[in-house]
């Protein structure tokens, strides 16, 4: 649900005020009344509004005056960017055309219905939204759009979907666990295209790319003009950005413990002051955070608040590295090479069965980014349509398997060709007796997994059988 807009009621007339006021809150404005724009300059110094209305002849400052000083002023803690709407009489429409040319976004007539009023001023605070956003969402587009789908068919991404199918209009906040690269922020997208805040931003800051609390805090909170050295003019932070959508705060627990006080006064308050600032700013985004370490340990060690630890993880999920959903990546290989051929204006290329045993057999340490990033290079390097097991040794996977063993041997030792057996049994029934990706779940071909069949006697009844000639 979005907050109830403010506004700020600039008019010297004070019955007039007092009964637009009334019409104003009978459809859910939140409205207050400043008599003549000296007193409005002082308020909107002072406290946060959504959007001005003023009368324009008034004895102490003209509305006309007080619109040149908000837009062109620069005064510390008045929104430079603010929404005005200006009031005006039927014979005076001219002068309401000449505020406009000063930065006005609209006007009214005194003599207008209700009706008319506040369909004009939703109007305004919807364009002035827009407006506000469009800086942060251009620079956001690319990334959105690129891969936009949370890509597999594997039980746990199934799994989950699901979930955020079950969370989509449910306005509490998620916590995303996974390795670097294993996709969070495309789920935190996804999240986001799902719930009903679809149409607000979606803005998102990884707490560990900046280098110290001060730009961090300057990053979420925003600051006023000379807020410190540096700051020529007012700047809007992640939280004001977000508005009624979405605030993805990535790798939390790489904040400071003042960063994360700091953090936790917002979450429980749902209002903040920018840096230097004196105004309460509400909050009404929905928040994700995401880490890649265990945030109960942090807990227990000292690194992370416990108190945070709670408003933080109300609903966590827990995404697989790619290393743990293997028969995902012959899928997500075709799509990335698909998606550059289309993106680099190259003819499309295939990978061989060799190629992609070689993909599937990978361990991964970088999971989904690491994928992405070697099959955007094989997509540049390789002029011929077929990908062999070569070309991709050639752009980063030589070195045989990364990263640690997934298995360890038991003291008492084993018997490998029953481990062998147990697993081969284990991916047939993971992918639902399918041969061909139960050997992508082993990182082995299909004629290997045949042979394999074979040797262990598995049938199944979906398998078609031949019949003696």
């Amino acid at each position: 649900m979005t907050a109830t807009p403010s506004i700020l009621l600039v008019e010297d007339d004070e019955a007039f005020a007092r009964r637009l006021k009334k019409n104003l809150e009978m459809d859910e404005f939140s409205v207050r009344i400043a008599v003549g724009g000296k007193s409005a300059l002082e308020i909107l110094s002072r406290d946060y509004f959504d959007l001005v209305i003023t009368d324009l002849k008034m004895p102490d400052l003209s509305g006309m005056e007080m619109i040149e000083i908000i837009r062109n002023e620069r005064r510390p803690g008045v929104d430079n960017d603010i929404p005005i709407v200006v009031l005006t009489s039927i014979n005076s429409v001219d002068t309401a055309v000449s505020a406009m040319k000063l930065g006005a976004a609209d006007y009214i007539t005194k003599e207008s219905e209700r009706t008319e009023i506040i369909l004009r001023l939703k109007k305004v605070l919807e364009q002035s939204r827009l407006l506000n956003e469009n800086r942060y969402l251009k620079d956001q587009l690319e990334r959105s759009n690129e891969f936009s789908e949370f890509i597999g068919e594997c039980r746990e991404v199934q799994r989950i979907k699901t979930e955020l199918s079950e969370l989509a209009r449910q306005d509490i906040s998620v916590l995303l666990i996974g390795e670097t690269g294993v996709g969070k922020e495309l789920v935190a997208r996804a999240l986001h295209r799902l719930s009903n805040r679809r149409s607000e931003p979606f803005v998102d800051l990884n707490c560990a790319a900046l280098p110290d609390d001060s730009l961090l805090q300057s990053e979420l909170f925003g600051h006023e003009r000379g807020a410190f050295t540096g700051a020529l003019e007012q700047r809007k932070g992640k939280f004001e950005l977000a508005g009624s959508g979405f605030l993805f705060l990535d790798e939390i627990s790489e904040l400071s413990t003042a960063s994360q006080g700091k953090i936790l006064k917002v979450i429980e308050n749902r209002s903040f002051t920018r840096l230097g600032g004196t105004k309460e700013i509400r909050v009404n985004c929905r928040f994700l955070f995401a880490t890649n370490k265990d945030l109960h340990q942090e807990v227990k060690d000292g690194r992370f608040r416990e108190d945070l630890y709670y408003r933080v993880n109300v609903f966590p999920i827990s995404i697989p590295p790619l290393r743990e959903r293997r028969m995902d990546i012959p899928l997500l290989a075709r799509f990335f090479i698909h998606f550059f051929c289309r993106k680099y204006r190259k003819p499309q290329k295939f990978l061989d069965q060799s190629a992609l045993d070689r993909l599937v057999g990978y361990a991964w340490p970088g999971n989904v980014r690491e994928l992405r990033n070697i099959m955007e290079r094989l997509v540049i390097r390789v002029h011929t349509p077929e990908i062999t097991v070569s070309d991709v040794e050639s752009c980063g996977l030589a070195g045989g398997e990364s990263g640690d063993s997934m298995l360890t041997l038991p003291e008492r030792g084993i018997v490998l060709d029953e481990l062998e057996k147990d697993f081969t049994r284990q991916a047939l029934e993971r992918s639902g007796w399918n041969q061909k990706t139960a050997a992508g779940l082993l990182g082995i071909s299909v004629d290997r997994m045949n042979s394999r069949v074979r040797k262990y006697g598995f049938t199944h009844p979906s398998w078609r059988k031949h019949k003696p000639l």
